[in-house]
């Protein structure tokens, strides 16, 4: 008798538990590190900002001169990269840019809309002590973590990186991958297939999100249904990861099933009770003394689309030194939406201009074309009912 397969969250936990390789760490120019996982934690050289920093053009005042109804003298200014070590004297002001360096001995900034712009200026309005001041140190400290290590390097973390003075960082070199589909039914996309042949678009697919997950697809290869050709592609040298398409259900021709079989030293999943994706595996063989993955995906291009998001990505983060938790986020339903009475649905999901989810209709996990304009997969869980319109369900943005 069977063991009933487990659901997507215990599938999902065992297939992280291993003590999976993590791709070696090399030092990038920076700019060449977008995209890249940090492999260092990157620190505040000195504070942020390094001095109190006017936050726009008008004027710098002591905030017990500050008066709407007495002119008052201003006779200097003061420019973004410029220092002034010059007292101001009492009753008076200066004016100053935005992004220059307000003087110790004034502690607020007036906006020029708020003055009749005069010489000697007089103010229309009050503000706060402080006001429009970016205070020293107020981002950062020196020496504080200003981001930290296993974060992916997007513009922002780059310009972070630059303005600590860092010219290059230590990353996590991307996870080399290894894609193999299979089918004797599959031809290349670029010949023309008989009727009973279909092209083969998995590769395309499934090449172009490993490299949105930050992943480096080094070696892609399709085998005909038969064992000893594929043995050898699934035994490639020199990549973190093999990606298989296909060939992992209970038919006599799924070649891939055996071949794995003899290699994989652990197996901590094989088949998920999920709709679409249930055949597929992760295992792992071991290569100079570390476990490194292979994730077998369903052939039906719905079912490997589903499977790469929900097990390739979480081990690809693992990979790279990150953690493996996914962006999940949360929605409602816009619409009424089937459930499966005995599997949790994962389902490619669109928005409307509200923000509302609603699963389009298909024709199974080998259309294709229902996804084409949706935003992620929305999980529904098991049951008999229907959900209804409005429910609050999780959903994951494709990568």
């Amino acid at each position: 008798m069977h063991s009933p397969l487990p659901g997507y969250q215990e599938a999902l936990d065992a297939a992280i538990s291993p003590s999976w390789l993590k791709t070696p760490v090399v030092r990038v120019d920076l700019e060449e590190a977008r995209d890249h996982v940090l492999a260092e934690s990157l620190i505040a050289d000195r504070d942020i900002p390094p001095f109190n920093r006017a936050a726009m053009d008008g004027y710098a005042i002591r905030h017990g001169d500050l008066s709407t109804d007495v002119p008052i003298a201003c006779d200097r200014f003061i420019s973004a990269g410029t220092m002034s070590d010059m007292e101001t004297p009492r009753g008076t002001c200066v004016r100053i840019a935005t992004g220059a360096p307000v003087p110790a001995d004034l502690d607020t900034v007036i906006p020029h809309e708020m003055s009749d712009r005069g010489s000697p200026v007089t103010f229309q309005a009050s503000v706060e002590h402080g006001n429009a001041i970016h205070a020293r140190g107020s981002d950062a400290k020196a020496g504080d973590v200003i981001c930290p290590a296993g974060t992916s390097l997007r513009p922002v973390e780059l310009g972070l990186a630059a303005t600590i003075g860092r010219t290059s960082l230590m990353v996590h070199q991307p996870a080399r991958i290894a894609i193999v589909t299979s089918g004797d039914e599959i031809v290349p996309i670029d010949r023309r297939p008989d009727a009973h042949q279909i092209r083969n678009s998995n590769l395309t697919m499934i090449r172009s999100l490993l490299e949105t997950m930050g992943g480096d697809v080094t070696s892609t290869r399709w085998v005909p249904d038969d064992e000893k050709v594929t043995m050898e592609a699934i035994t490639v040298e020199d990549v973190d990861m093999v990606i298989t398409i296909g060939g992992i259900s209970a038919g006599e021709r799924d070649a891939f099933r055996g071949p794995i079989d003899s290699i994989a030293g652990l197996s901590p999943v094989r088949g998920v009770a999920m709709q679409p994706g249930r055949p597929v595996w992760v295992t792992g063989t071991q290569v100079n003394g570390q476990w490194r993955p292979i994730i077998s995906l369903p052939g039906n291009p719905v079912s490997a689309l589903s499977t790469c998001c929900l097990f390739v990505w979480p081990l690809m983060k693992l990979l790279h030194g990150m953690s493996a938790e996914l962006p999940w986020s949360t929605g409602q339903l816009g619409s009424e939406t089937r459930r499966n009475p005995r599997r949790r649905r994962f389902r490619p999901v669109c928005t409307d201009a509200l923000g509302m989810l609603h699963v389009p209709h298909w024709q199974g996990s080998g259309d294709l074309v229902h996804a084409s304009l949706t935003r992620g997969l929305v999980d529904i869980e098991a049951g008999s009912q229907p959900m209804q319109a409005g429910t609050l369900v999780r959903w994951l943005p494709w990568p």
